[in-house]
């Protein structure tokens, strides 16, 4: 059972490595991230668990793909490996742009079973709200380390919180950045995963989510959030 965090409690390694990879309970991500968020100390020791979520430049492409796509309301597809996810986009246009630069052709048969589980999961929070599982995923399409940052940190923001650009950019290390950590968001390849929806101005408004307004509402409005 995990420690409850107070004022003076600081996380250990085991307490990180859960964190990073999403092995706790809903009250427990909420506990802790209340805790982190204000807490230099224990976001070095979440960021030192970087890697092992496959928060890593990726130089090399994976050797088989496959495409698939939602069955919700608000359409969208998945490429995947046979052992993470590559890219989420609500634009057939965008997920056709991402398979010409892997350079793969996707398969259409032979899925990974955790991939299809998957698009069931978002189909049914997109529906309902109910939470889904966190799989691997693999940051082929992320080419820069302070936009390899940005996302880890947003990687996360719990189920059911928000942040403004500015706490992103303050846990970085680059304060001033919001803006830069905006238009890393904007290109984020892996939206429902890494929840840029989650990211919010610093007034409370809506602002600069790739796939529109609308969508990030919707997805704010089915996890209570407004």
């Amino acid at each position: 059972m995990m420690e409850k965090v107070t004022a003076n409690k600081h996380f250990n390694t085991a307490i990180a490595h859960s964190i990073v990879n999403h092995r706790l309970e809903r009250h427990q991500e909420s506990l802790y991230f209340q805790h982190w968020r204000n807490c230099g100390l224990c976001r070095e020791l979440l960021s030192k668990q970087k890697q092992t979520t496959g928060f890593t430049m990726m130089l090399q492409k994976p050797l088989a793909t496959f495409l698939l796509s939602g069955h919700s309301t608000i359409p969208y597809h998945m490429l995947c490996s046979e052992d993470a996810v590559l890219a989420i986009s609500f634009s057939c246009d965008e997920i056709n742009q991402k398979i010409r630069d892997i350079g793969v052709n996707p398969q259409s048969k032979g899925q990974p079973k955790f991939s299809l589980c998957l698009i069931s999961e978002i189909d049914a929070y997109l529906k309902h709200g109910t939470k889904f599982h966190i799989p691997p995923i693999n940051v082929f399409f992320v080419k820069s380390g302070f936009m390899l940052q940005a996302l880890f940190w947003t990687w996360l923001i719990p189920f059911g919180s928000v942040v403004s650009y500015g706490d992103i950019a303050n846990w970085c290390g680059k304060p001033k950045a919001a803006r830069a950590v905006g238009g890393a968001l904007h290109n984020n390849p892996i939206p429902f995963l890494i929840p840029c929806h989650r990211v919010i101005g610093k007034d409370g408004h809506l602002t600069g989510f790739s796939a529109g307004i609308k969508i990030k509402r919707h997805l704010l409005s089915v996890e209570k959030r407004i």
